[in-house]
């Protein structure tokens, strides 16, 4: 995982290169970055997502002994899956929402890495390890 990590975080660094940049931008390529940070999320990075909760996490909920114990792992997909929609519904004229939609999808997904590599992946392969 940590090795997939690292490459869907060149798509993850462009979101806040792109945030950047907006300002000087025009509405119509700020539209056309808009939608290709949403492709990249629907069709890369939420994919991931989903096979992480199909293969990962059942092994760490076993390893912590609750079925439960990713849930807040998963509702930070959730809030990933949100604010992508509302990425894609935002009018690009409005720079200033674009910007805070790219720099919280930015922030929340890099911290959902650092938790998942910090403190998942070590329980998994410490299983594996056995």
């Amino acid at each position: 995982m940590q090795r997939e990590h690292e490459l869907l975080l060149d798509g993850v660094e462009q979101i806040r290169l792109i945030a950047g940049e907006l300002p000087s931008l025009s509405e119509a390529d700020r539209a056309d970055l808009q939608a290709d940070v949403v492709a990249f999320l629907r069709g890369t990075l939420i994919p991931h997502a989903k096979e992480e909760e199909r293969e990962l996490y059942p092994a760490v909920a076993r390893q912590l002994g609750h079925p439960d114990a990713t849930a807040p792992m998963i509702y930070d997909h959730l809030a990933i899956g949100e604010e992508t929609a509302n990425l894609a519904e935002a009018n690009p004229a409005d720079l200033v929402r674009l910007q805070e939609l790219l720099y919280g999808l930015y922030a929340l997904i890099r911290v959902h890495f650092w938790k998942e590599e910090e403190l998942y992946l070590p329980l998994v392969e410490r299983a594996a390890a056995h």
